[in-house]
């Protein structure tokens, strides 16, 4: 058991609600999924964003371990919490704040941030993954 503000890099209440709804989104606190797509735990991270978020925030396992020994390490939920809360605040501060870029880029990477701004458009499961995490956060704000 863990609790996520003890484990996030961020702690404000704002910060805290958007997590909570970005878990809730990802994997609805399963803290064993796996997605078909390759990520894992509660955020559901890649290796690549694990490791995109150990080099930003300086977390353990940035660089030199294999890919097993990091597998391992996001299957633990409060690692997977702490190496999470980093990419999505990492990404917040990318783009000045703004909580739909940053969702955007949570789930679709940098290509689809770029197709966003150059087209205003978005792949149908980003679409999809924003309004889901809205869903969350509305109830997390009442």
């Amino acid at each position: 058991m863990f609790v996520l503000g003890s484990e996030s890099v961020d702690t404000s209440p704002q910060f805290l609600k958007l997590a909570a709804s970005v878990i809730a989104a990802e994997s609805g606190f399963n803290r064993h999924a796996v997605s078909g797509a390759g990520a894992y735990g509660l955020m559901q991270l890649t290796l690549i964003g694990a490791k995109e978020a150990a080099i930003q925030c300086r977390l353990p396992y940035a660089r030199g371990v294999s890919d097993e020994t990091l597998v391992a390490r996001l299957m633990d939920s409060r690692a997977n919490v702490k190496h999470g809360t980093c990419l999505l605040k990492y990404y917040l501060d990318f783009v000045n704040g703004n909580t739909l870029l940053a969702l955007v880029l949570y789930n679709g990477g940098y290509a689809q941030l770029t197709r966003f701004i150059n087209t205003g458009t978005l792949a149908k499961e980003t679409q999809e993954y924003i309004l889901r995490v809205n869903s969350y956060l509305g109830r997390c704000l009442q």
